[in-house]
């Protein structure tokens, strides 16, 4: 798979900022990362929607430093 979370992230499960842009070629691969990685939350949320959503809000709540 071309576009996949492997590709997002480096081995250490950190986030590739280096270098993602050459990974990821095209759009078709942006959405396979996106569709595999929203697999993935799903999963690790059992299914629960207000986790996911917890998550993403503690998400730009750390990105504005509150």
């Amino acid at each position: 798979m071309a576009g996949s979370y492997k590709h997002c992230c480096k081995a250490d499960g950190s986030f590739r900022d280096e270098n993602f842009t050459d990974m990821i070629e095209n759009l078709g691969d942006a959405q396979e990362a996106c569709e595999e990685m929203h697999w993935m939350i799903s999963y690790l949320a059992g299914g629960d929607q207000t986790k996911v959503n917890a998550a993403s809000d503690a998400y730009y709540a750390w990105v504005r430093n509150e």
